[in-house]
């Protein structure tokens, strides 16, 4: 029996040594799926330690003329330190403290017109909108005295609700709304204060929409949210009116398959690479191939082509490979390591073996 057991062993043995070697040959070659469409080893520039189908990071979401708008609206930031203008459908708190006391009237609230105006007893029509509440005080007493109804009466004007000057925030922020705004202008970072900030699957767009004169079509602003707030440049926090939107779109997304240990999609910065993005999924599994992985990029401009280039993982890691930065829409496929995959098969088939032999003796 003892003879029989270390037959089995030994042709065990073998045919592990033998499909070993075989699992290695094998894996020399292996290509992941797409193979036919990879860059051509053999050209100039199109290995996979040189493909220049990414270079770099994107420096900056805001293009150049988004730069000039926000330019355009640095120079209403003077208005924000002015007295507020009302406006239609605000609502004016008025009091006549002669009427008060006479019991003829009580404060009374009266909302603007769109065409700008409000309707007073004894006054009639009077025009308010583009006016502090200042002027508005001053002009109803003039009106007083010119009329012969008091020679000095003492009015109070107060806002009692600010509706005017309304700007929406929409998309991923904390509390999307439309908000109305106290001054004459405020700023995109206080917009997004006012409704909580971005929420955590913001991208790094922010997206400054403004009716243009004259045009149908809305000026549209495009803002860094990393240059913004990361880096501090309050140059391109563009002063917002009313009527404005400011529109927070979600993160694009990248995709990591195959063998790692969180497959799925995760939200793409600016500045991720691949490294990063096998960091989000949790790392490589035990049995990935980390030398044969391939990214998936779609052209631009042609959402059914796609370029498909090989990574080798390890050579990255070991700093002989460059570490691809990525873009939306990315998908990062790390495939099952064929050797590793016979190693295991074997392993089991050799385990299977020496547990029926232990069997075998004891039973013996």
């Amino acid at each position: 029996m003892r003879a029989m057991t270390n037959n089995r062993t030994l042709c065990a043995a073998r045919v592990l040594s033998v499909a070993a070697a075989t699992a290695v040959l094998s894996g020399c070659a292996t290509r992941p799926p797409y193979a036919g469409n990879l860059p051509d080893a053999s050209s100039p520039g199109s290995s996979s330690h040189s493909v220049g189908f990414i270079d770099g990071a994107q420096a900056s979401f805001s293009d150049e003329v988004s730069r000039d708008l926000v330019r355009q609206t640095r120079k209403l930031i003077e208005l924000k330190a002015r007295d507020y203008l009302v406006g239609s459908d605000d609502v004016l708190d008025i009091s006549i403290f002669e009427w008060e006391m006479s019991e003829e009237t009580k404060t009374l609230d009266f909302r603007v017109a769109e065409s700008g105006v409000i309707s007073l007893p004894v006054i009639g029509v009077l025009g308010v909108a583009g006016k502090t509440v200042q002027e508005i005080h001053k002009t109803i007493e003039s009106e007083l005295r010119e009329r012969g109804v008091f020679q000095n009466p003492r009015v109070s004007v107060s806002v009692k609700e600010f509706r005017s000057q309304r700007i929406a925030v929409i998309g991923a922020v904390t509390l999307p709304g439309d908000y109305a705004i106290h001054q004459n202008v405020s700023t995109l970072m206080d917009m997004l204060t006012m409704a909580g900030g971005p929420d955590a699957g913001a991208g790094q767009r922010i997206y400054v929409l403004r009716q243009g004169e004259g045009s149908t079509d809305p000026l549209r602003i495009v803002v860094d949210m990393e240059e913004l707030f990361d880096q501090g440049a309050f140059e391109m926090n563009p002063v917002l009116q009313g009527g404005d939107i400011v529109y927070v779109p979600r993160a694009p997304l990248v995709y990591v398959y195959g063998n790692v240990r969180q497959p799925g999609g995760f939200a793409l910065r600016r500045s991720m690479r691949i490294v990063e993005a096998l960091a989000l999924a949790g790392g490589l599994a035990p049995n990935a191939d980390r030398r044969n992985c391939f990214l998936v990029r779609r052209k631009q401009g042609s959402p059914s082509a796609e370029k498909v280039v090989h990574v080798d993982v390890r050579a990255i890691e070991r700093g002989k490979a460059p570490n691809f930065f990525l873009s939306e829409g990315d998908v990062l496929h790390v495939p099952e390591s064929s050797t590793r995959m016979v190693f295991s098969e074997l392993w089991n088939a050799v385990r299977g073996i020496f547990t029926f032999t232990y069997r075998l003796d004891s039973s013996g």
